[in-house]
């Protein structure tokens, strides 16, 4: 993610020092280093380049839902944790400005965009004190709100579980793509057929049968609900303005050994590009100009 160098292709008067190299006809004589040309006997010139940094903006869901487990066991949360971590991460090393927008179907909070270990801790510190405990989730409300307050071009890196693929995803998706670069990473649900005894659904609160309990045929039509659901979400995700998708499994570091499949967080990658839309080609491939998360 966020691979490839960050100077831009032409030179220019700016802060950031590039080389000294002999001057040619033609030259601006405002760039002449005359201290370095009189220790080297010849003319030189300093030459500058323009360096660039990303925006990134994390959008997180802190709703009920993330109290909920994934297809490997552990909470969604703690799965939303780690993804957000490692971009932030990924960030640091690069003076990247990341900020965070975060919440539930009541409202958002918004963390500003800025540098540095300190802050990035605190933007997964505030999350962590949110997620799955208060009110129920809404990503859509988030999305919303970034698309009303976030004028500028961005990465956005959005985390959350499958949400439901109505109109108002649709809009939201929409309205985000058309301006900013979209990375969606949806944490995959445990299947609720063959759970235990004494589980229950997060968002309601109410108990969901264990397989003992449970007529085959009602699981048979949950399973047949659940295939239906996922078609209607992967139509959601290539009919809204989507040129480029690349659909990822981000792999976690194998020496835990705790998960049975290998490694592989549960998640579902989704990437729209903004600039494909502007400049009406798609981007191809993970090269320096697409970010992108590599198994």
């Amino acid at each position: 993610m966020l691979e490839g160098g960050r100077h831009a292709l032409l030179h220019t008067r700016s802060l950031e020092f590039d080389e000294l190299r002999p001057y040619v006809p033609g030259d601006d004589v405002r760039d002449i280093d005359w201290k370095a040309s009189a220790r080297s006997g010849s003319v030189l010139i300093k030459r500058f380049v323009s360096e660039k940094h990303h925006k990134v903006l994390l959008v997180a869901d802190t709703g009920r839902n993330m109290a909920a487990l994934a297809a490997d066991g552990e909470r969604k949360s703690d799965v939303a944790l780690h993804v957000l971590g490692a971009v932030g991460l990924i960030t640091l090393g690069r003076s990247d400005q990341i900020g965070m927008v975060y919440g539930d179907a009541r409202g958002s909070l918004r963390v500003r965009q800025s540098r540095g270990e300190n802050h990035i801790e605190s933007m997964l510190a505030g999350y962590h004190g949110h997620a799955g405990r208060h009110g129920p989730s809404d990503i859509v409300c988030q999305l919303t709100y970034v698309a009303t307050h976030y004028r500028h071009p961005m990465l956005i890196v959005v985390v959350s579980d499958e949400p439901d693929t109505d109109s108002r995803l649709e809009d939201a998706v929409a309205r985000l793509t058309s301006r900013h670069d979209v990375m969606w990473a949806m944490v995959t649900d445990m299947p609720a057929a063959g759970v235990k005894d004494g589980a229950y659904d997060v968002a309601t609160g109410r108990p969901v049968l264990g397989s003992a309990a449970t007529d085959p045929r009602v699981v048979a039509a949950y399973e047949r609900a659940e295939l239906r659901r996922a078609e209607r979400l992967s139509q959601t995700s290539g009919g809204t303005r989507c040129p480029t998708r690349h659909h990822h499994r981000i792999r976690a570091d194998p020496a835990g050994g705790r998960r049975d499949d290998a490694g592989v967080v549960p998640c579902r990658m989704i990437y729209w590009s903004s600039s494909a839309d502007r400049r009406g080609t798609p981007r191809s491939g993970c090269g320096s100009a697409s970010p992108c998360l590599v198994p």
